[in-house]
């Protein structure tokens, strides 16, 4: 599929520039959308990818604005919508977080909608549009979460969990749009864990990253945004960015993919921390426990069906140990 064009929306993100960077490794044509092409502390990084010269091409483009992503779909093969705002908590949160998620997917949507060709439009989501539910909460320990499970938008709205109603409604709202306007190219979404390891844009610190800094110098984990979960599911970054990758090189790929690889506490954090930094302060207690029985995932997932895409996750100790890395890398661990 080389040579065919992909337009990634929020190109300069922490997930959307692994996914450009890895598109340009397989020689695809790449048209990314960023806020303001001109700020070279937020695009820099991508224009210096091997392959950029040729097959980057960056337009400005704000998610809410009509028209914006019109010129950039015309004649593009494939769409990778990743932008979407990421916040937790704000002022006016169904204005601030849920409408800019919703209204800027269907925004999208409209645009690609326009054009004959393009075959395939991927979404980025997430977990967080999947776990959040009376349903989820009360599940039994045997229970196995998959793609079926939804987060409960009225559930979410009455308990304040705003980013996960955005992205659930966000991503209802673009299966109802394809399936009611029957435009040229099918529809998948691809619902990424937390995701950490390394990076590419070195002038933003992505607030996952600062959050196993917290555990690694034996700080609490403050803005845990969703302590209900108690575990949090996360994944190599580089792995989700292949994910969607995936989705649009296998026809067979329908509906949404979880992808995850780790359901761990802060605890289990800082053990597996514990062996990659020592000279920290992160070995939890284990209560007692051996640490096969203390590593026990509290959240049962599968994630088969992104597998079957070809997708090989990469264990939590190597892509914390790249996370690490780059903590060290740029001062932020002595």
């Amino acid at each position: 599929m080389a040579g065919n064009t992909v337009v990634v929306t929020g190109a300069a993100g922490y997930v959307a520039s692994w996914i450009v960077k890895m598109l340009l490794e397989r020689g695809y044509n790449v048209r990314g959308t960023v806020r303001n092409p001109d700020d070279e502390t937020k695009v820099g990084h991508l224009r210096n990818l091997p392959g950029a010269a040729e097959r980057l091409h960056l337009y400005r483009a704000e998610l809410l604005a009509d028209g914006d992503f019109d010129v950039v779909v015309d004649g593009a093969d494939y769409l990778i919508h990743s932008a979407s705002p990421v916040a937790f908590s704000a002022p006016d949160p169904m204005i601030e977080i849920v409408l800019p998620s919703v209204e800027g997917t269907l925004n999208v949507l409209r645009a690609a909608a326009k054009t004959k060709t393009l075959k395939r439009v991927v979404h980025t989501s997430s977990t967080a549009a999947i776990f959040f539910s009376p349903r989820f909460f009360n599940r039994s320990e045997d229970e196995v979460v998959d793609e079926s499970w939804w987060t409960d938008e009225e559930f979410c709205e009455s308990v304040g969990l705003w980013y996960p109603l955005s992205k659930a409604k966000a991503e209802r709202m673009a299966f109802e749009f394809v399936e009611n306007t029957h435009p040229s190219f099918d529809f998948v979404s691809i619902n990424i864990a937390t995701c950490l390891g390394g990076w590419l844009n070195w002038n933003n610190l992505h607030w996952c990253t600062n959050e196993i800094k917290r555990i690694i110098v034996g700080e609490e984990w403050q803005s845990d945004p969703y302590p209900e979960l108690r575990h949090t599911c996360s994944l190599d970054v580089e792995d989700a960015a292949l994910a969607h990758i995936l989705a649009i090189e296998n026809p067979s790929a329908k509906g949404r993919f979880m992808v995850c690889e780790s359901s761990l506490s802060q605890a289990q954090f800082a053990l597996i921390l514990s062996k990659i930094c020592p000279e920290y302060r992160t070995k939890p207690d284990l209560k007692g426990m051996d640490e096969e029985t203390f590593m026990k995932p509290a959240i049962k997932f599968t994630t088969e069906k992104i597998k079957r895409l070809g997708l090989e996750f990469t264990p939590a100790e190597e892509y914390l140990k790249k996370t690490v890395e780059c903590l060290k890398q740029v001062g932020e661990l002595n």
